[in-house]
């Protein structure tokens, strides 16, 4: 089986779709995985650093004034003459597409091909680019009851996200806390808010330092892209790191702060572990908001809202949290019922499906 893959932009779009990627070759070392994206985007070296063959096209976000658009407008032409081209010379049984707009155009061209497609979505909150190609493909897989109603000319089925199968065996290497000189016995928090970092919460977070209970060890991620200096003295329980393995972190914590990407939800669920979901405002459709939003109506996840940030709401809130072990537990309890831990095998299963019917 070939499979041509379509991902860009983000982790949230890029993880799933090399968790799929991954899965597929264990399951049959003989499946042919290709993938496709921006020239100039993450994927372009995430994806061949982890050996996987990459078409790049010249496309770039739309977003700008109208001259900008208009020039978007004619790079989606032109991506989708490249696109037309790279399908019909790599001829994949099925072309998958992981949301953005990179998505478009060669969804849209293996349509025209009569190449087999589907489209996958991570958010609660449908993205424009998989509203639009679900009209188009065979088969659309969502991780929400909600986009059922949000894509209804589709043929939506509710599966879950691909990087929660590849979590379902992970254990805690102690060796993490050891390299921070941390104590193995002692519970930590680990603070992460994506690779890139927020520069807007470290600021709450630093103001918060001196405020967290002495009796539980608190590990902030900053991100790599994270322009924010912190300014706090730091106390011996508390360790600032750029950069922190997160499915291990989630994992080893007793309690993790990070906002609420698709991916990050399908890691927290999958783990499970309990959280603080603090979602990114400056996000399209605020869909961190609604993910996060979904968590907490179960009981999964405690919600803060940028907007009602504090360093105050937030020490207050963590330190009731690590002193309440029957809510900690509960919250892990709860987010596991949303966790879709055979999300990829059941994906893989529709994409056969798809390709023999």
């Amino acid at each position: 089986m070939k499979v041509m893959i379509v991902t860009g932009g983000t982790g949230g779009h890029i993880n799933p779709a090399l968790a799929l990627a991954e899965i597929l070759k264990q399951k049959d070392p003989k499946n042919e995985v290709v993938f496709i994206g921006s020239k100039v985007r993450m994927e372009s070296t995430v994806i061949p650093e982890k050996g996987y063959r990459f078409f790049g096209l010249d496309l770039v976000s739309m977003h700008g004034n109208l001259i900008y658009k208009a020039k978007y407008v004619l790079d989606m032409y032109q991506a989708y003459r490249q696109a037309k081209q790279i399908l019909k010379n790599e001829k994949p049984d099925i072309c998958i597409g992981f949301g953005n707009y990179i998505s478009v155009p060669v969804i849209l061209a293996a349509h025209r091909l009569h190449i087999k497609t589907m489209i996958h979505e991570q958010n609660s909150f449908a993205g424009k680019a998989n509203k639009l190609l679900s009209r188009y493909v065979d088969g659309v897989v969502g991780c929400y009851n909600s986009n059922i109603d949000q894509m209804p000319a589709g043929n939506v089925r509710i599966l879950g996200n691909p990087e929660a199968t590849l979590l379902k065996d992970i254990t805690f290497e102690t060796a993490m806390l050891k390299n921070l000189e941390l104590q193995e016995d002692i519970p930590f928090v680990v603070f992460m808010m994506g690779s890139l970092g927020s520069s807007s919460v470290s600021k709450v977070i630093d103001e918060a330092i001196g405020m967290f209970d002495t009796d539980y060890q608190v590990i902030i991620a900053t991100g790599k892209g994270n322009e924010y200096q912190y300014q706090s003295k730091l106390p011996e329980n508390v360790k600032i790191v750029p950069y922190i393995d997160g499915k291990q972190a989630l994992k080893g914590c007793a309690l993790a702060v990070t906002r609420a990407g698709a991916t990050t939800i399908a890691e927290i669920c999958a783990i499970p572990a309990s959280s603080i979901l603090i979602p990114s405002p400056f996000v399209a459709n605020n869909h961190q908001y609604y993910n996060a939003k979904v968590l907490e109506d179960i009981g999964g996840a405690i919600m803060i809202e940028e907007s009602k940030l504090t360093a105050k709401s937030l020490s207050e809130t963590i330190n009731a949290l690590m002193h309440d072990k029957q809510k900690l537990v509960a919250l892990k309890q709860n987010a596991y019922q949303l966790a879709k831990i055979d999300a990829a095998d059941k994906m893989i299963m529709w994409i056969e499906e798809i390709i023999n019917g």
